[in-house]
């Protein structure tokens, strides 16, 4: 058990608000989010070296994972009484929509955001901007599109993801179908001709990842898992020939029985783009068609 963890069960502890049941759960989440800060390269010396950026790095790892608003708002929750308890309650903003979730009572919020030309020109990292690019085109995820390799991954009419970058080791194809996908990827590759990834090479993913976070925070780019939703959503407009139902579009009831089957087809699709093995994790980026 590492420091943080050891200090966050002595704060609850110390500290026996709610029933049995609100401690337990408290504190099975505080010591989760303690392995999830170390994962993310964060080795926290105690409770109280709880800063803004460990927030934001545990929302947008959440985020990744397609995580549920209400788990979320849950995670939130706790880390608001962490920060009472080490007297530093500004550390967590009030608003969840400040970290792109969902109010209780509201449906899904729609996380979709494009790629602001202003901030992206002043992010420092070349190659930061080239894995926000990929997202972007692509709907990658954070980590896939920083481990990014260029000569493996570019083919033909498609991309291929190794499973050593993406989200339980799961490779994927996802197909080039614009011309802004083929431009990126020449960007990409003009970046870098040769073999290795869009983490430089004196780096390691950690550092690069706390980089990424730094510059994309600096620039007030927040929440780039957001990029993923809109391609989702601009997927399901190809695919489909409508609006998904979290853009505004149409439910399940007002559909036409052939735009119901062509919501499933173009669900069953963008999961298989997005590396899902579940249909029903669509409703996160396009809304529930019930």
């Amino acid at each position: 058990m590492d420091n943080l963890t050891m200090d966050l069960v002595r704060l609850s502890q110390r500290n026996r608000d709610g029933s049995y049941g609100t401690q337990t759960n408290r504190r099975r989440g505080l010591t989760a989010m303690a392995n999830d800060l170390d994962d993310l390269g964060y080795k926290l010396p105690s409770a109280a070296s709880l800063k803004p950026k460990h927030i934001q790095a545990l929302v947008e790892k959440w985020l990744d994972a397609d995580t549920t608003d209400a788990s979320i708002r849950n995670r939130l929750t706790w880390l608001r009484w962490w920060a009472e308890k080490i007297n530093k309650p500004n550390v967590v903003n009030r608003d969840n929509a400040a970290y792109g979730v969902g109010e209780r009572g509201e449906i899904t919020r729609n996380r979709a955001q494009t790629l602001d030309p202003a901030k992206f020109k002043a992010i420092e990292c070349p190659y930061i901007q080239a894995s926000l690019l990929l997202q972007s085109a692509f709907g990658l995820r954070r980590e896939e599109a920083m481990k990014f390799q260029p000569l493996t991954a570019i083919r033909g009419e498609y991309i291929s993801l190794q499973g050593s970058w993406t989200k339980g080791g799961r490779a994927r194809t996802v197909p080039i179908t614009t011309l802004e996908q083929r431009q990126v990827l020449q960007h990409v590759m003009k970046l870098m001709p040769g073999r290795g990834s869009l983490i430089p090479a004196h780096l390691s993913y950690i550092e690069h990842l706390k980089r990424f976070e730094y510059q994309t925070l600096k620039v007030n780019l927040r929440n780039t898992h957001g990029l993923r939703h809109a391609y989702a959503q601009k997927r399901y407009v190809a695919l489909s020939g409508q609006v998904c139902p979290l853009a505004g579009g149409k439910n399940w009831a007002t559909m036409t029985q052939t735009e119901r089957e062509a919501d499933r087809a173009a669900r069953r699709q963008i999961s298989a783009e997005l590396g899902h093995g579940r249909l029903k994790i669509t409703d996160i980026y396009l809304g529930s068609a019930f």
